[in-house]
């Protein structure tokens, strides 16, 4: 359906042509805290809806707010800033490792527009696994291997994503991860998205994030994230592939991570991989 391709990377107004009904893309077990596998973004959540066009039918995700409007219009400005950031990274962004922007669509109810995306049929990388079960050592090379080349790619655009985690990595029909989820990415040396990007509303996720981000030491200020800190995250992402389970998943909350990081321990590596888990 290359009708439905951006043209002019413009983003294309989709709210004539969307159902308005669909079912939640949340697919993240009960098991899994927030925490541990987020299923929302900092602006929202993503449902399947359907495109009615001259080309066809075509299932999409689309991304929902879920903020809290009560706060003020300072806060909506910063809102609407952080998902215009959003949009001009990823409208730079076509590669087969990327979930592809499709464009936007006015939501009932809201101050701001829905992100228009592919939609990916098997769900987050921590959906795909679980249901999967026991899969083979090619299949996790495999999936490893795409989410780096994503982050390469990224890099290679001066891209830094600023939050990896399996619940910003998206899984096709065919089985292969793409990166998604921009709202907290920079590009490296542009001061105004850097000053922009804002990790209020996320979680701390230590589980995923480089220490200096997370800010775990006192008389140091936390960093912004940076080529680093994503490469941390993707090993992060990497020791989930392989061993099937969550880094620091012994441990109950993400203070308790956060502890063990500030005494610069290191993690418990699995003998052996059996089945996802994230608690």
């Amino acid at each position: 359906m290359k009708g439905l391709a951006l043209e002019d990377d413009t983003p294309r107004d989709f709210t004539s042509q969307i159902s308005a009904s669909g079912t939640s893309k949340d697919e993240i077990p009960s098991a899994a805290t927030l925490d541990e596998i987020p299923s929302a973004g900092t602006f929202g959540i993503v449902y399947r809806r359907t495109i009615e066009s001259s080309e066809g039918t075509m299932e999409v995700g689309r991304s929902e707010d879920l903020q809290d409007w009560s706060s003020g219009r300072e806060n909506h400005a910063k809102i609407s800033k952080g998902i215009n950031r959003e949009l001009r990274v990823w409208l730079e962004l076509k590669h087969p490792t990327i979930v592809p922007l499709l464009g936007i669509a006015k939501v009932q109810d809201s101050l701001f527009p829905a992100l228009i995306s592919e939609w990916m049929s098997s769900g987050t990388l921590y959906a795909y696994l679980k249901e999967q079960g026991t899969i083979s050592a090619s299949t996790r090379i495999k999936l490893a291997r795409g989410v780096a080349d994503g982050l390469e790619y990224l890099h290679s655009r001066s891209v830094v994503h600023g939050d990896l985690h399996p619940g910003n990595v998206l899984v096709d029909g065919s089985g292969h991860p793409r990166l998604i989820d921009f709202g907290l990415a920079t590009i490296a040396g542009d001061v105004e998205s850097q000053l922009n990007t804002t990790t209020a509303g996320r979680s701390v996720n230590p589980q995923w994030r480089a220490p200096e981000v997370i800010g775990i030491d006192p008389e140091t200020e936390p960093v912004r994230p940076n080529f680093e800190s994503d490469v941390y995250s993707f090993g992060s992402v990497m020791f989930f592939i392989v061993s099937g389970v969550t880094p620091w998943h012994e441990k109950k909350s993400s203070n308790h991570i956060i502890i063990e990081l500030s005494k610069e321990l290191l993690l418990h590596v699995p003998t052996t991989s059996l089945t996802i888990t994230g608690t």
